[in-house]
């Protein structure tokens, strides 16, 4: 079979409209005019011999082989992009640039120690976004590897690599003062939780409800400055996950003798086109050796 030619560019075109699911989507994000995307959206669908996408007024649904397309064209780009600073590497020309999406309390305490390490070889931009939406950035080639956790689900069948990088266990947080040695004994306390709706908020009221009470919630937050503020300023407690607690204020500490019981896996997550691109290596690789526990 002869291979059909076509252009990198216009692979990048169409895992945009993918990505995207809308012609004018795929245009803001590549600088082009929706003409230029539809025009090359036509050309690669000529050089394929297939329907690529279903138009409709609401956007584009990738048919069956659109589907395979999509994927194989992401990681031609990856493949491509890895080869180009292989090339560079050769030529002792180092410096790249990394988009890394990263939960919030992970980025001071995980991810700009890196950061500050791998400079001026490898720049990181770094980007705030919760764990389903850091997944959901790779997946789209927005940003190039994710620090996230076990529970984010795939909301889409993009291959993705996932390495642990530590466990973060849940920690009762109290006045300094307080001597607590079970979290039954906060039954009748006030707390600041993260929202029911949220992740840790979620998660810390299916705590207390384990150990036999529904926690009297006075402040909904999932700023861990304000939870420590809010202890300070009337005695309340809270549960927050341990990367949070590097930096704690005079005033409030960890109850260490209480085990919570919640544990989640903290994880690095690239695409597995990505996973042997030598920048996404050391970059692993510098923050698994980053991960010492405060």
């Amino acid at each position: 079979m002869v291979t059909p030619s076509t252009s990198l560019e216009r692979l990048r075109v169409f895992h945009a409209v993918s990505t995207s699911g809308t012609v004018a989507g795929a245009a803001r994000s590549l600088g082009y005019t929706p003409s230029a995307v539809s025009q090359q959206l036509a050309a690669l669908e000529r050089e394929s011999g297939v329907a690529l996408v279903e138009r409709s007024n609401r956007g584009v649904v990738l048919t069956p082989a659109g589907e395979v397309m999509a994927r194989r064209s992401g990681e031609v780009l990856d493949l491509v992009r890895t080869a180009f600073e292989d090339v560079a590497r050769a030529a002792d020309r180092h410096h790249t640039t990394l988009s890394i999406a990263s939960f919030p309390t992970a980025i001071p305490t995980l991810l700009m120690p890196v950061r500050q390490q791998l400079a001026p070889e490898i720049d990181i931009v770094v980007v705030d976004a919760e764990p389903e939406q850091a997944l959901q950035l790779v997946e789209a080639h927005e940003a190039d590897a994710a620090i996230t956790d076990a529970d984010a689900v795939d909301l889409r069948s993009t291959d993705l690599h996932r390495t642990l990088i530590r466990m973060d266990p849940l920690r009762l947080v109290t006045p300094q003062g307080r001597t607590v040695r079970s979290l039954g004994e906060c039954a009748h306390d006030r707390w600041v939780l993260g929202g029911p709706h949220t992740r840790h908020g979620d998660a810390a009221r299916r705590v207390c409800r384990a150990a036999g009470f529904e926690p009297n919630v006075i402040v909904e937050t999932e700023d861990h400055h304000i939870a420590f503020d809010v202890v300070q300023a009337v005695g309340a407690v809270t549960l927050l996950p341990e990367l949070a607690l590097v930096d704690m204020p005079k005033g409030v500490v960890i109850a260490k003798k209480v085990d919570v019981g919640h544990v989640r896996r903290v994880e690095f997550v690239t695409r597995s086109t990505l996973r042997t691109n030598p920048a996404i290596v050391r970059f692993e690789q510098a923050l698994t050796r980053a991960t010492v526990r405060p």
